[in-house]
C-alpha cells in the first residue's frame, strides 16, 4: 500500500441549523468579552443568513466586529491591505462564513495578523507558523476550502492564482450547515458542485491517490453525483444540500492527502489571466482532461462508476467510457458552457495559457500522465 500522511480538522460540526453554535464553540478557547472578528462578504451580510450567527456569538458574551469586504477573487494586494484591518481589530479569533475565497482569505489574514510578512512572502517562502484561531462556516458545497491546507490567492503580477499550502492552515474548527445552501441560485450551485466533483476525481485518479483518500474520494462522489442535479433543480431540498455538503467537505479532506492535479492546473491561467470564476473554469475542463488521458486511468474511472450506481455492466473502457460521458450530462444540464467562447478567448492565446499551466508542476507532477506543452495546447485548442 501506498504511504501518506494526512491533516485532518480537529473539530467538525456537521448538521441543519448548526451554525448557531458558532459562538458556543468559540467560548471552549476564548475568555468572554474577547473580540471575534467575523469574515465574510457584503452579499452574504445583506443576505440575512448571519443574524443566527451573530446572535449565538452575543450570547456568549463576545464582543463582536464584522469585516464584510472580501472581494469575488481575492489578490495578494487585496490581503495585504485587509491584513492591516485585522491587526488593528486585535481579535481573538475569527469566524469565516462565506465561499472558498471568504475561507481562504480568512486563512491568510489570520496567518499576517501575527507574523509580519506579506501574502506574496507566503506564497514564496512558506508559512511561518500558526495564525489566529478560526471557526470556518462554509456557504457553498464546493471549494472543500474548510478541510485543506491551502489557500488559493490571485497574483496579478503574475497572472496566476496561486495555492499557499501549508498544515498551519487547516483550520481548527469547521461547521457544515447545510441550511446555509437553501438560497444558492442554481448556477453557483451548479459551478461550486462541478468544482467539488474535480476535487474528488482527480485527488482519486493522482499519482499520490492512497488509502485514506480513496475512501473519502469514492464516498464523495457518491453523494454529489447522487445529489448535485436534486440541488440544482430543487434548491431548498435540504437532503440533497446536505448530501452535496458532506461531499463538497469530503473532497478538502482528499485534498490533504493526496491533491488535484491537471484540471486545476490548466484552470489556474483561466482565472488569473483572463478571470473565469474558479468551477467554471474547472467545468470547461473537465472532460477534455478526464478523455486525454482516459487510456491510461480507465480502470480507476471504472470503479468511480462503480461506486456512484452507475449500473453499467461491462468491461473496464465501456464503463469509464460511460462515467466520462456522465459528466458531460451534467455539466450540460446545469447550464454551463463546454468551450470558452462567451469568454473570448481566441487561439491566439494557446501558448500563453499552455506555458503558464505548464509551469504549475505542483499540481502537474501529481497528474497521472505527464503532459507536455503541446498535450496541455491539444486539451485547451478542444475548448476554445
Amino acid at each position: 500500500m501506498r504511504s501518506f500522511e494526512a491533516f485532518s480538522v480537529p473539530f467538525v460540526q456537521f448538521g441543519a441549523g448548526t451554525s448557531s453554535k458558532a459562538g458556543k464553540i468559540i467560548s471552549s478557547f476564548c475568555k468572554p468579552r474577547a473580540t471575534i472578528l467575523l469574515i465574510t462578504d457584503q452579499n452574504i451580510l445583506a443576505s440575512g443568513m448571519l443574524e443566527r450567527i451573530v446572535e449565538g456569538i452575543h450570547e456568549e458574551g463576545f464582543d463582536l466586529e464584522i469585516l464584510d469586504s472580501i472581494p469575488a477573487e481575492p489578490t495578494d494586494n487585496d490581503l495585504d491591505l485587509l491584513a492591516g484591518k485585522v491587526r488593528e481589530t486585535n481579535p481573538s479569533a475569527m469566524i469565516a462564513v462565506g465561499g472558498g475565497s471568504v475561507i481562504d482569505a480568512t486563512k491568510v489574514l489570520s496567518t499576517l495578523a501575527i507574523h509580519q510578512c506579506s501574502t506574496m512572502e507566503l506564497a514564496d517562502r512558506g508559512v511561518p507558523g500558526r495564525g489566529i484561531p478560526c471557526v470556518m462556516i462554509p456557504t457553498t458545497a464546493g471549494t472543500g476550502a474548510e478541510a485543506t491546507p491551502n489557500a488559493i490567492v490571485l497574483f496579478p503580477s503574475r497572472n496566476l492564482k496561486i495555492g499557499i499550502v501549508s498544515r498551519y492552515l487547516i483550520p481548527q474548527f469547521v461547521i457544515l450547515d447545510p441550511e446555509l445552501t437553501l438560497g444558492l441560485p442554481a448556477s453557483l450551485t451548479a459551478s461550486t458542485g462541478i468544482d467539488a466533483i474535480c476535487h474528488l476525481l482527480e485527488c482519486y485518479i493522482g499519482k499520490k491517490a492512497n488509502a485514506f483518500s480513496d475512501m473519502y474520494a469514492l464516498e464523495g462522489l457518491r453523494l454529489m453525483m447522487t445529489s448535485l442535479q436534486v440541488a440544482y433543480h430543487e434548491g431548498s431540498n435540504l437532503e440533497a444540500r446536505s448530501k452535496a455538503m458532506l461531499g463538497a467537505y469530503y473532497g478538502g479532506v482528499c485534498i490533504t492527502a493526496s491533491g488535484t492535479n491537471a484540471i486545476h492546473a490548466l484552470s489556474y491561467p483561466l482565472g488569473g489571466i483572463y478571470r473565469i470564476p474558479h468551477g467554471i473554469a474547472n467545468a470547461i475542463l473537465l472532460v477534455p482532461v478526464m478523455k486525454y488521458q482516459k487510456e491510461f486511468i480507465a480502470s480507476r474511472l471504472a470503479m468511480v462508476a462503480d461506486a456512484i450506481g452507475s449500473g453499467i455492466k461491462g468491461d473496464v473502457r465501456a464503463r469509464a467510457n460511460e462515467l466520462i460521458e456522465s459528466l458531460r450530462s451534467l455539466v450540460k444540464e446545469m447550464g454551463i458552457p463546454a468551450t470558452l467562447k462567451p469568454f473570448g478567448i481566441s487561439t491566439s492565446a494557446l501558448d500563453t495559457l499552455a506555458d503558464a499551466a505548464y509551469g504549475v508542476r505542483r499540481l502537474l507532477d501529481n497528474n497521472p500522465v505527464d503532459l507536455s506543452k503541446d498535450a496541455i495546447k491539444a486539451i485547451y485548442r478542444e475548448v476554445l
